[in-house]
């Protein structure tokens, strides 16, 4: 049975690229799977007022301030400003019809999955960390259904519990370099890793003092892009350094080695692509997710972990110079990191939620056909 004619979908996450990218491919994936028609809720504070509109997607702001890794002041503010975020959201849900709110995580989405369970609208969330973030930990309570890129993940959720993955968009593997030079990445998320920020110039530093030819694009997010590429400048190393690059599809393509913070959605991608790399999680992450998604992350890939206490600059570049001396070994990094499949994460969680409404659907229609959950062709 097909859908409805008019399939009406909120989605929503807030703050940073690791909650909005996955809410805006669910987004895509559900018009494109069942002809849906929908959009973002976000905050003005959070980068969804850029990358909505950058895929295209229509966003609608509600109020709104970040919890983790803010002061007194800014939790305070951040309470303060919750009731007026549900009801705003609240306001846009019943003026669009919603039917279903698919959250992705961070405050925006806490405050939009809790008016749509208030207005008895079905909530679906995601969850790509190994550990649960507070917002969806405190929505996974009224859920539906909980979304999860990790099994390790669902042994911590109460209620129905879906492992599906992490979407990871258009990215695919990524056209590999055998010989010099070579092309590393730094990626520090969104919102950028200090420690790669200010280590990673000194660490390729010693890898041209050793004679490696190879050029560097390091993504630096909130860290100063321009005092970040004097100290590559400094170091005689060619390096791009930008604060947030929209199409990292580019930047993926032909990348030999990543230097990358913890986030799942960028481990999902490094994945897609096919580069092997170390991971460095960002020391004061809520509930230390990103310590667990590496651990997640290597298990699956046989990426290297370094906390932030073990960094050796003249360990790790001596480690880089026998990965790349070694081309079986670098061969075999490369089958490792591909071998962690998301490619359906975000279908998957698509289809749950579909399964989810027409099951809700009168009983009439349910009876008229039992293929509830294929997909409109």
């Amino acid at each position: 049975m097909a859908p409805p004619a008019e399939r009406r979908i909120a989605v929503t996450g807030g703050g940073t690229a690791g909650h909005i990218l996955p809410a805006v491919e669910f987004l895509r994936v559900y018009r494109q799977e069942f002809g849906a028609s929908g959009f973002f809720i976000g905050c003005a504070a959070g980068l969804e007022t850029r990358l909505v509109p950058a895929q295209g997607e229509r966003l609608e702001l509600i109020p709104g301030f970040p919890w983790a890794r803010q002061g007194l002041a800014g939790r305070l503010r951040a309470v303060m400003c919750l009731r007026a975020g549900v009801l705003a959201a609240r306001r846009i849900l019943r003026r669009e019809r919603a039917q279903l709110v698919i959250g992705a995580g961070g405050y925006a989405s806490f405050s939009t999955c809790m008016a749509a369970y208030t207005l008895r609208i079905p909530v679906v969330i995601h969850e790509a960390n190994a550990e649960l973030g507070l917002a969806n930990r405190l929505i996974s309570e009224v859920a539906a259904l909980v979304c999860v890129g990790f099994a390790e993940t669902a042994k911590r959720v109460r209620g129905a519990v879906a492992i599906t993955g992490i979407p990871i968009g258009s990215i695919t593997s990524s056209h590999a370099r055998d010989t010099p030079p070579w092309r590393f990445l730094v990626l520090g998320g969104s919102e950028g890793s200090p420690v790669l920020n200010s280590a990673a110039p000194a660490l390729f530093g010693e890898l041209r003092r050793r004679g490696m030819a190879f050029t560097v694009r390091h993504i630096s997010g909130f860290g100063d892009a321009a005092a970040i590429a004097r100290a590559y400048a400094a170091a005689g190393v060619q390096a791009e350094v930008d604060p947030f690059v929209d199409n990292m599809a580019a930047v993926y393509d032909g990348a030999t080695l990543a230097i990358a913070s913890g986030g799942a959605f960028t481990a999902a991608e490094l994945s897609a692509a096919a580069i092997p790399s170390f991971l460095v999680p960002l020391p004061g992450a809520a509930n230390d997710h990103q310590r667990a998604n590496a651990a997640a992350c290597a298990a699956r890939t046989g990426a290297a972990v370094v906390a932030e206490s073990q960094w050796d600059r003249d360990g790790i570049a001596t480690r880089i110079e026998a990965v790349l001396a070694d081309p079986q070994e670098l061969r075999m990094l490369r089958e490792g990191a591909a071998s962690w499949n998301n490619s359906d994460a975000a279908l998957n969680v698509v289809r749950a939620c579909e399964r989810i409404l027409q099951s809700r659907e009168p009983a009439k229609r349910l009876t008229e056909s039992p293929a509830l959950s294929e997909p409109r062709r």
